[in-house]
């Protein structure tokens, strides 16, 4: 029988190879560390920047809208609804007056920029012409500064709150006819109450 061959060390230092993984190891904790709070940091900028320019929730104050919205509903704003469309007749939008300190209302878009509107025994005319696809059939009790024609300028807007008899808007003074640039967003969604939530019109 031939002798048994005796194994010959492989070298390998075993303390080494722990040290080794664990700067291994720290090295994967930190890095992971690190991209954890800028998955933070990136998510507080996204949300910040889709809240501030393209999303926001808003709070409805007072019973201006009621028969569309309630006083205490909330709604969702698309702040770029109007970078690529125009603003349309009996659009729903939120205002924020030049003369208002940061305080948003949300009215509807009645009139548009070249038009001329009067109300009339309780009706709304836009260049001559009764309008119809209003909300409400409530006779408008109050023409305020429509009793006589208003012709609107470029970027002016006439609006109005759906509740007519109950709304401070563009008949009166005190609000009057609306920019462009006053015009923040249009409301095309209600999240609360739960059993009203959905899309507005």
């Amino acid at each position: 029988m031939g002798k048994r061959r005796r194994r010959k060390s492989q070298g390998i230092n075993f303390d080494d190879g722990k040290f080794g993984r664990r700067k291994l190891d720290r090295r994967k904790l930190l890095k992971g560390i690190r991209n954890w709070f800028l998955a933070i940091f990136i998510t507080v900028i996204l949300g910040y920047g889709f809240s501030t320019f393209i999303i926001q929730s808003m709070h409805v104050v007072g019973p201006s809208m009621e028969g569309t919205l309630k006083n205490g509903d909330i709604v969702l704003v698309n702040k770029a609804a109007y970078v690529f469309s125009d603003i349309e007749r009996y659009d729903i939008v939120a205002l924020k007056l030049m003369d208002n300190d940061g305080y948003f209302d949300i009215k509807r878009v009645i009139a548009l920029p070249g038009e001329t509107i009067q109300i009339i025994g309780g009706s709304v005319f836009v260049d001559g012409e009764e309008i119809d696809g209003l909300p409400y059939d409530d006779k408008i009790m109050a023409a305020g500064l429509a009793e006589n024609p208003i012709t609107l300028g470029d970027g002016e807007y006439f609006v109005m709150g759906d509740n007519v008899n109950n709304s401070e808007d563009s008949r009166y003074v005190n609000v009057g006819t609306v920019l462009s640039s006053e015009i923040k967003g249009k409301v095309f969604y209600r999240i609360s109450p739960a059993g009203s939530r959905g899309k507005i019109e």
